[in-house]
């Protein structure tokens, strides 16, 4: 019995050598593994700590962000092809037609009017030192001059006739007739001292409108003036 106790302890022990050997041969690449990686581990150690020193000593640079976008993508789009253009047709033109222009209303404003405001003469600094005397539009018998006035009066003397029915009753006499001369024409003839005889004054007022009477002077061009003359009726035996 104790052989085979010894038997089994031999048996075991082989068991328990192979056993370790298996694993001796198992740890050997793990631990050359792990000390690869403590050695690598260390040395980035090393180099962080030297690293962070020189970052210490020298100042720090700003740091500058970057950011990197996209460009839009284009998209080369196809223009479709252009048609041309047909030209407008041209537009015939009409014949203008002749329009009255209306008249517009002129409004009339209901409000009152307002007061105008009274204008102030204004008198000239510079008055003139004489004024010529403003020549009346109507001259009287007193205002014609003598020379003038004889011609007038000669004119209406030739020009009377001495009415037939006067003469064969050997009528005679003296009219005094009135009238207005302007520019070689007369109107207003009447009598104003009959002879006594309406044949002769009728026949002094004819005289007055048949005469041909002179132009007007210069200074009675376009005014009015007054005659008052005498017309005569001399029989066969009477002489001037």
């Amino acid at each position: 019995m104790s052989r085979g106790r010894r038997h089994a302890d031999r048996i075991g022990g082989a068991q328990d050598g192979e056993v370790s050997v298996k694993v001796n041969a198992l740890t050997i690449p793990r631990a050359a593994a792990i000390a690869a990686v403590l050695e690598v581990l260390m040395g980035m150690a090393l180099l962080y700590g030297l690293r962070r020193d020189f970052r210490n000593d020298e100042p720090l640079s700003p740091i500058t962000e970057i950011r990197l976008t996209q460009a839009p993508e284009t998209h080369n789009a196809v223009s479709p092809p252009t048609t041309p253009k047909s030209p407008p047709p041209k537009e015939l033109l009409k014949p203008r037609s002749h329009e009255v222009p209306q008249q517009r209303p002129i409004p009339v404003s209901t409000s009152a009017p307002e007061p105008m405001a009274q204008a102030v003469p204004v008198q000239d600094p510079h008055p003139m030192a004489e004024s010529r005397p403003v020549m009346p539009q109507h001259l009287k018998p007193a205002d014609i001059s003598v020379t003038f006035a004889d011609k007038v009066r000669a004119a209406v003397q030739n020009a009377v006739v001495f009415p037939m029915a006067a003469r064969a009753a050997h009528l005679s006499g003296e009219t005094k007739v009135s009238f207005d001369y302007k520019d070689g024409v007369v109107s207003a003839g009447h009598v104003i001292t009959t002879s006594g005889n309406a044949i002769l004054d009728k026949a002094a007022v004819a005289a007055i409108h048949a005469a041909h009477y002179p132009m007007a002077t210069v200074e009675y061009a376009g005014r009015v003036l007054t005659f008052e003359i005498w017309v005569r009726f001399l029989g066969l035996d009477e002489h001037e």
